[in-house]
């Protein structure tokens, strides 16, 4: 209740104070050059995320297309940012793979693993930022830095303790409710790592290129980790409103208010709206195609 008192506040002031006839010029001034970096970063990111799910294929034994499952993961991927994680994370997979005539297992341990691997990633890159104390924070929840250096030393304590769990047990198996765990390997504990690591740090790297380097790395990711975190404790699919309070609040420390604000509105339709609009339209195609083939299979075994 705390952190969402404190975020509604954050937005109140954001609403009231901000220049938006500013804001917008702001945005306008943003170099085409540097938008389209920040596109193709995306783009790295979105398919650094797909990785995962190659990832669970291999991990549950199922030999499918690499590039299917990279599509299938990316349209969830940005589902998942922009509705949330029942409609992205786990209903756009399902959908899709029953389309590919999976069964209605294999979306649901992919999907499990590759947000178990989403967040051993961010474990490693927020554990760090968070434990050196690195993070600006807003200056209404300052006093939040000592608890984030914990919060940082636990998360990297969780991600190592899996890796070693995974080194040392490697194919351990826990029965839950009929369903069978493995543990993987070493070797894909670290695949797991990596390749969400990658993912998250793109993500920030995309809101960095759009400030045009006019601030540290380390700080615009660790002000979107910490903003990633709110959006979870308020459960805003996107962080919509939050992300902007949080890191206009945290970085006017190093820009102007209207700079930082037109940025962050930048890096939202760059990484959310842009590829949500491409999504609607793949699943549209996507369904079109199915229900035609379904048409003329139905005409032809008549």
């Amino acid at each position: 209740m705390g952190v969402a008192a404190a975020i509604a506040t954050l937005l109140y002031y954001l609403a009231r104070d901000v220049d938006w006839p500013g804001v917008w010029a702001a945005v306008r001034a943003v170099p085409r050059l540097t938008i389209m970096m920040a596109i193709a970063v995306a783009l790295s990111g979105y398919l650094a995320y797909s990785v995962m799910d190659i990832l669970g294929c291999r991990y549950i034994g199922q030999r499918l297309s690499p590039v299917k499952v990279a599509g299938i993961a990316m349209i969830s991927y940005a589902l998942n940012l922009n509705l949330g994680m029942l409609i992205g994370g786990f209903g756009a997979r399902l959908r899709l793979y029953l389309r590919m005539g999976c069964r209605k297992s294999v979306p649901t341990r992919i999907a499990l693993f590759s947000a178990l691997s989403n967040w051993i990633g961010f474990g490693w890159l927020a554990g760090m930022l968070f434990a050196s104390g690195g993070v600006p924070l807003p200056p209404a929840i300052a006093w939040a830095q000592d608890g984030a250096r914990i919060a940082g030393v636990v998360m990297l304590a969780l991600s190592g303790a899996y890796v070693l769990t995974c080194l040392r047990h490697p194919g351990h198996t826990w029965t839950v409710r009929g369903w069978h765990i493995v543990l993987p390997n070493a070797k894909m504990a670290l695949a797991q790592s990596f390749s969400a690591m990658l993912s998250w740090a793109l993500m920030g790297l995309v809101l960095y290129v759009i400030l045009q380097a006019r601030i540290p790395y380390p700080a615009v990711l660790g002000v979107l980790f910490f903003a990633s975190t709110a959006a979870l404790v308020v459960r805003v699919p996107g962080g919509l409103g939050t992300t902007e309070a949080i890191t206009v609040a945290a970085l006017s420390q190093y820009l102007p208010t209207v700079d930082i604000l037109g940025a962050v509105l930048t890096y939202r339709a760059v990484y959310f709206l842009l590829p949500l609009a491409l999504t609607l339209l793949a699943v549209g195609v996507i369904e079109t195609t199915y229900s035609l083939r379904r048409r003329t299979y139905r005409s032809t075994s008549r």
